[in-house]
């Protein structure tokens, strides 16, 4: 039933990351060519304080996850935005499409309904028993229960093997943060100047 999580989502593109760096071993300084990697540890952060329950209790819980989700759509889109150089490739124009794109879609229900709506045969598919399925985890609630309008964006696509049941959202964000790592792979480092070649242009004699 519960999604993959930010942090969940994280873990593969940065397997891929690690594999492509051991592989090429030069890629490593294209990929710290990505601007706004501390919006990264925030958006962990985040995940982490609201996974763990480190609210004040005086907060409800659908205030909370309303909070978190706008929080993340923040951060989502101010990354984008600090990494729109890499816009210039088709890589990386979809990268930077689908990361925001992704996290609205899993955010905006969350943001509006408090939680994420679910489909509870996509939850049995993904091997949620009966017994587990008599109450809505925190943060969840049944498809049945909203309108059928959150049902594009809502967690419908069972994953029996993570017994997980992941949204179009999460596919979309996967997607973008796996492309992120192949546009910077692929993109050129900024051309500099050859040392024996000063700024005017001319080219001077080796003495």
């Amino acid at each position: 039933m519960p999604g993959p999580g930010m942090l969940t989502l994280m873990l593969l593109p940065a397997v891929i990351g690690v594999v492509i760096i051991v592989a090429r071993p030069n890629v490593a300084t294209s990929l710290t060519r990505l601007r706004g990697t501390w919006l990264i540890a925030i958006a962990a952060v985040l995940q982490f304080v609201h996974v763990e329950g480190w609210w004040p209790e005086q907060v409800p819980g659908a205030v909370e996850r309303r909070v978190y989700a706008v929080l993340v759509i923040a951060v989502a889109l101010t990354f984008s935005w600090l990494n729109r150089s890499l816009w210039t490739r088709g890589t990386g124009r979809w990268a930077l499409s689908l990361i925001p794109l992704g996290t609205m879609s899993n955010a905006i229900p969350i943001a509006v309904l408090g939680a994420m709506p679910y489909s509870l045969p996509g939850a049995r598919i993904a091997g949620y028993t009966d017994a587990a399925l008599a109450t809505d985890a925190p943060g969840y609630v049944r498809l049945g229960a909203v309108s059928p309008l959150w049902t594009p964006i809502a967690d419908v696509i069972p994953v029996p093997v993570l017994m997980k049941v992941l949204s179009l959202g999460d596919l979309f964000l996967l997607t973008g943060l796996v492309l992120l790592i192949v546009a910077c792979c692929l993109s050129k480092p900024e051309d500099e100047p050859d040392a024996a070649t000063p700024s005017g242009g001319a080219i001077q004699p080796s003495v």
